[in-house]
């Protein structure tokens, strides 16, 4: 009778929360870039510089800015440009000097178009389909089964798309309009739509907005990534912040560069070219040295005087841009540390057309006035208090909710077969590095020593996954004990970078609906279907949609290489084994090409369905 009763509030209170589940998640969409995505990620940040491909950038390079003053249009931009345009030239005649043998473009439709290696380019392809197609297309996505010549290895040391190329993609790469294939492929023309469309769209407006800061301050540039929405660079003007008048200014900058139609120029350069094309600007000096390997090629981006380390690729000409906006200029710190030199990061949003500007902004306004932070202190729901920072406080109606919720969630469990279990908060870090865990995420957790035994170090939970397999491998289990679906909503910690933590959708404790399940490699796809069911009838209950991903191995996957660092074919077929079994379960549940790959962003352990 308690579980009825338990029941009957739940399907009470199940209308009222759907209403205020969709004002969330309209200012999730905007949060995710005003501030979690482009002023809060100081950790991750330092993090790809530091630790990313080739060695880590110390801290003796954390002050390496020096005197400034502001100097329009430097010296440096010339000497700069000089260099570019000698080394263009010359890459320019060997791609001339180039057999252009006969080649065939595939495109998705099964067409096959006839060009020529090493001068055909996917805008010429767009071009002779309608010069609306070439008008509205940013991106190609290329996918070679036959190239002319080896794949150069490119890496910019950067942190702005440098992922496309370090994940190793096999569903193509993402490859600028204007630049000539290299050989047989399946040719992608992506519109602004497509999600690796609007970062490269995102990524040249950075690059626009890198122009304005050298060209009116002096400013040297760190990195400019794009975020979604939008983008940001960050640029060293010693002491010398950036104000609302000088954002203004930007901006007027920014509408004669599109009025300009300034042309992206991409150019190979070996590790000694790109240091002598950077030589006057320390910080890009610094991730050359340090993040790209001797005897290894970089690559950088021309766009009017702007010359940028960069992977790319980038749209053909900054007069696509047809929106552009700067919304705020705030500090950040090289390599994300405040130990290190004062940056100014200022942040900006574009788009292809004015009308898609306006709904952004309708959007952004909406998500203002259903700020889910306002609308928790007017109802009393919840509030944060700076003495626990990130953790919130349910008040007696806030916990009503919480725990009808709860209740919901556990009525669920016993329909589907789940059982659940409660585990301890506090583990010695010797699990967490058995799991793989410490490695990964040792930054993001909570630590402390144990004053007692010298060198034990303990960690809050920042997952239930390690605890679960403590619980399943507490005794010995038989092949009729599975599936054994673990469910817990136990108390979990996150030391999430101060800025980055927003109300209730980016915090340090936290409680989630969390369940592990252990079954035979025969039951994966059922076991996966029967979640995906479950996610869905939650969904449905209330009136929330959704998109699904499969998400693939990442470069640093566990179990593909032996303790020598050779291929181990065990591993790489359990890694096909469980990628086809969620492709399989993903068809069954919503149908064939109505999900999307995601490759290389699985977790290191597995293979996963966002």
């Amino acid at each position: 009778m308690a579980e009825e009763g338990l029941l009957a509030n739940a399907n009470a209170l199940i209308e009222q929360l759907q209403e205020k589940i969709k004002n969330l998640e309209l200012q999730l969409d905007s949060q995710s870039s005003e501030k979690t995505e482009s002023q809060a990620k100081s950790r991750t940040e330092g993090a790809r510089l530091t630790k990313s491909a080739g060695k880590e950038i110390s801290e003796d390079e954390g002050r390496i800015g020096g005197p400034f003053e502001k100097n329009p249009n430097p010296e440096f931009i010339n000497n700069r440009i000089e260099v570019f345009e000698r080394l263009y030239k010359k890459k320019q005649d060997e791609i001339a000097s180039k057999e252009k043998e006969p080649i065939k473009v595939t495109l998705p439709d099964g067409n096959v178009i006839e060009g020529k290696a090493w001068e055909t380019s996917p805008m010429d392809v767009a071009v002779g389909i309608s010069k609306g197609l070439a008008n509205s297309v940013y991106v190609a996505k290329v996918r070679y089964t036959r190239r002319l010549g080896e794949k150069q290895q490119i890496t910019s040391g950067m942190d702005e798309l440098d992922e496309v190329e370090e994940l190793g993609f096999d569903k193509g790469e993402l490859w600028d309009l204007t630049r000539p294939l290299e050989g047989d492929c399946l040719l992608e023309l992506l519109k602004f739509d497509e999600p690796e469309a609007k970062m490269v769209f995102w990524h040249s407006s950075a690059h626009v907005l890198g122009e304005c800061l050298e060209c009116t301050f002096g400013s040297h540039l760190t990195v400019g990534p794009p975020v979604d929405p939008g983008f940001y660079y960050d640029a060293y003007m010693g002491d010398n912040g950036i104000e609302a008048a000088d954002l203004k200014t930007l901006e007027a900058k920014a509408k004669k560069i599109v009025k300009e139609k300034q042309e992206f120029q991409r150019l190979v350069l070996t590790k000694e070219e790109a240091l002598e094309m950077f030589k006057d600007n320390p910080y890009k000096v610094s991730i050359i040295k340090n993040k790209v390997k001797d005897g290894s090629l970089t690559s950088c981006y021309r766009n009017g005087p702007l010359i940028d380390l960069c992977l790319g690729p980038h749209i053909p000409n900054t007069g696509k841009i047809k929106a552009m906006e700067l919304k705020q200029a705030t500090t950040a710190y090289w390599l994300g540390s405040d130990k290190n030199d004062s940056l100014q990061r200022v942040q900006g949003i574009s788009f292809p057309d004015k009308k898609l500007m306006s709904e952004h902004k309708k959007m952004v306004k909406l998500a203002e006035e259903n700020d889910h932070r306002k609308k928790g202190l007017e109802q009393d729901l919840f509030f944060f208090h700076p003495l626990s920072p990130g953790c919130g406080f349910w008040t007696p109606h806030g916990a009503r909710i919480f725990n009808t919720l709860l209740a919901y969630i556990r009525a669920e469990y016993v329909k589907r077969g789940y059982s659940e279990v409660v585990t301890p908060n506090i583990f010695n870090s010797d699990l967490w590095k058995t799991s793989g865990h410490w490695e990964h995420y040792r930054d993001d957790m909570f630590t402390f020593t144990d004053g007692e035994e010298e060198g034990q170090t303990f960690a809050l939970k920042p997952m239930n996954c390690p605890g679960h397999c403590l619980i399943f491998g507490n005794r010995v289990r038989s092949y009729r004990d599975l599936p054994m679906r673990l469910a817990d909503f136990g108390v979990l910690h996150r030391n999430e970078a101060s800025g980055a933590l927003t109300g209730l959708t980016r915090v340090r404790r936290f409680q989630q609906d969390d369940a592990h399940i252990f079954c035979r490699q025969d039951q994966v796809k059922s076991e996966v279907l029967g979640a995906l069911n479950f996610m869905k009838s939650v969904y449905d209950t209330f009136g929330m949609t959704f998109k699904l991903e499969r998400s693939t191995r990442p470069k640093k996957a566990c179990g593909l290489v032996d303790d020598e660092g050779n291929p181990d074919p065990e591993g790489i077929a359990l890694w096909d084994q469980a990628e086809a079994a969620l492709a399989d379960a993903l068809d069954e549940f919503i149908g064939k090409g109505n999900w999307r790959d995601n490759p290389g962003d699985g977790a290191f352990y597995g293979p996963k369905i966002d």
